[in-house]
C-alpha cells in the first residue's frame, strides 16, 4: 500500500511541477505583454506632447508648411477664455475653458486618432521671454503681433491678437488675455491599435502554445506511466507463465499415475469404493485438462493462416452444436477469410461453451450470428445469461481472471489469443434485452 502511494505521488510530481512552471511562464508572458502595451501608450502620449509643443513653437515663428502637419488632423491654440487664437484642420472653433479646469492635460485615444488638450499659458510666456537675444518688452510684443498678422490667412482667417501694451506689469497681464492658454491637437494613429491588438494576439497564441505543450507533456507522461504499468504486468505474466508451465509439466505425470492406479483399484473393489475412486479419477482428469489449457495458453508460435470459406465453415461449426445453439449466417457464397482453422475453432468453442453454461434455464437458447461489415467477417455469440458485471467487463480477457466459482480464467484469455493470432479482434458488450454478446471480427481474404 505504501509503495503504491509512493508511486502515485511520484507520477503526480511531474504534472504538478510542470503545471506550476507553465502557469508562472504564462503569468510572466501576460505581465510583459500588458507592460509593453502600457509603455507603448505612454510613449505615444510623449510623442503627441512633443508634436503639440513643436506645433505651438512653429505657429509663433513662421507659417505652417505641409511637412509640419503630417498626420495632424486638427490643431488649435485658444485664449484663456476659450476663443481661438490659431486653428488648423478639424480643430474646434472654440474651447470650453471651464471644462478644462486646472488639469494640466487630457489624453484621449480613439479608434484611429488621439486627442490631447494641454494648458500652456505659463510655459508659452516663458518660451517667449527666452526668444532671441532679449530686447525690450515692446519689441517682443511687436514681433508676436507681426507673426500673428502674417499667419492669419493660413490659420483660419482669425484676426491678429491685440497688440500688447508698451511696458509694465499691467501690460503683461493684458497681453496674456489674448495669448494662447490652451493647445489642442488631434493626430492620426493608424496602426497603433492594430499593434496593440497584435500584442494581445501574440500573447493569446503564446498562451495556447504553452497550454498545448503542457497537454502534450501530460499525454507523454500518461503514456510513459501506462508503458511502465504494461511492463510491470508483462513481467508478472512472464514470471507467472514460467511458474505455470513448470507446474503444468510437473503435475501431468503424477496425474497420469493417479488415474492408472484408480483404474487398477476399481477392479474387484466394492461398489462404494468404486464410486470414491471414480470421483478421484474425474478430478484428476479435470486437473489434467487444466494443465493442458495452461500449456496451450503459454504455447507460442504463429498461426497457420489459410483461406477459409466463411459460409461453409460456419455451417459445419454450428452443426456441431445442433439442438443447443441457434444460428443465423448472413454471408454470401464465395466470402472467405484468412485464419488458422484450429485456433479459430478453439476460440469459438470457448465462446459457445460459455454461452451454453450462462444460458442454462433461460427461455432463449444461445445464438450464433455472422455477417460481413466494413470488409470484415463478424461472428457473434449471444446468450441470455446474467452477463458480466460492469466493473469486471474490462478484465474478462485477462489470464486467470474468472467470474465462475470453478473456472480457470483461461477460456476467454485463450480465445482472445487465438483470434488475435488469426489477425482478428474480439470484444464483449451487453446484449440488448439482457445477456452477453461476444463478437469476433476477422479480415476478409
Amino acid at each position: 500500500m505504501r509503495e503504491r502511494t509512493r508511486r502515485r505521488l511520484g507520477r503526480l510530481a511531474l504534472p504538478l511541477g510542470a503545471g506550476a512552471l507553465m502557469l508562472a511562464l504564462t503569468a510572466s508572458l501576460w505581465a510583459l505583454t500588458l507592460r509593453e502595451r502600457a509603455n507603448r501608450r505612454l510613449y505615444l502620449e510623449y510623442e503627441v506632447y512633443k508634436v503639440v509643443t513643436a506645433m505651438t513653437d512653429l505657429v509663433r515663428l513662421r507659417t505652417l508648411e505641409a511637412d509640419d502637419v503630417a498626420d495632424v488632423i486638427g490643431f488649435g491654440l485658444y485664449a484663456a477664455d476659450g476663443s481661438a487664437v490659431s486653428l488648423y484642420g478639424d480643430a474646434p472653433a472654440s474651447m470650453d475653458a471651464t471644462a478644462m479646469g486646472y488639469a494640466p492635460s487630457s489624453f484621449t485615444l480613439g479608434e484611429s486618432s488621439v486627442v490631447m488638450i494641454r494648458s500652456i499659458g505659463g510655459e508659452l510666456l516663458a518660451r517667449m521671454n527666452m526668444m532671441g537675444p532679449g530686447g525690450p518688452a515692446p519689441e517682443r510684443g511687436q514681433r508676436w503681433r507681426g507673426q500673428m498678422q502674417g499667419r492669419q490667412g493660413s490659420l483660419g482667417g482669425l484676426p491678429p491678437p491685440s497688440p500688447p501694451p508698451e511696458s509694465g506689469e499691467a501690460g503683461a497681464d493684458a497681453m496674456t488675455g489674448r495669448l494662447p492658454a490652451i493647445s489642442y491637437i488631434e493626430l492620426s494613429t493608424q496602426g497603433f491599435l492594430a499593434e496593440q491588438r497584435l500584442f494581445l494576439l501574440l500573447a493569446v497564441a503564446a498562451t495556447g502554445a504553452v497550454a498545448g505543450l503542457y497537454l502534450m507533456l501530460l499525454a507523454m507522461n500518461r503514456g510513459y506511466a501506462e508503458a511502465k504499468d504494461r511492463e510491470a504486468r508483462d513481467r508478472e505474466l512472464v514470471e507467472l507463465g514460467q511458474a505455470a508451465r513448470t507446474i503444468a509439466h510437473e503435475i501431468k505425470n503424477p496425474l497420469g499415475v493417479i488415474r492408472i492406479q484408480c483404474g487398477l483399484l476399481k477392479r474387484g473393489a466394492p461398489e462404494g469404493i468404486v464410486a470414491g475412486l471414480s470421483i478421484i479419477d474425474d478430478e484428476a482428469l479435470r486437473l489434467a485438462a487444466l494443465a493442458d489449457r495452461i500449456r496451450g495458453f503459454l504455447k507460442s508460435g504463429e498461426a497457420a493462416a489459410e483461406r477459409i470459406d466463411a459460409r461453409g465453415y460456419l455451417a459445419e461449426f454450428a452443426a456441431r452444436y445442433r439442438g443447443s445453439l441457434e444460428s443465423a449466417v448472413d454471408v454470401a457464397d464465395g466470402v472467405a477469410t484468412l485464419a488458422d482453422p484450429a485456433r479459430l475453432t478453439e476460440a469459438l468453442d470457448n465462446l459457445v461453451s460459455n454461452a451454453i453454461d450462462a444460458g442454462r434455464g433461460a427461455a432463449e437458447p444461445p445464438r450464433l450470428e455472422a455477417s460481413v461489415r466494413s470488409r470484415r467477417l463478424t461472428i457473434s455469440v449471444l446468450d441470455r445469461g446474467g452477463g458480466v458485471p460492469a466493473d469486471m467487463a474490462d478484465r474478462i480477457f485477462e489470464p486467470f481472471f474468472t467470474t465462475k466459482e470453478r473456472g480457470s480464467g483461461l477460456g476467454l484469455a485463450l480465445a482472445k489469443k487465438n483470434v488475435e493470432a488469426c489477425g482478428g479482434r474480439i470484444a464483449y458488450a451487453d446484449r440488448p434485452g439482457g445477456g452477453a454478446a461476444f463478437t469476433v471480427s476477422l479480415p476478409l481474404a
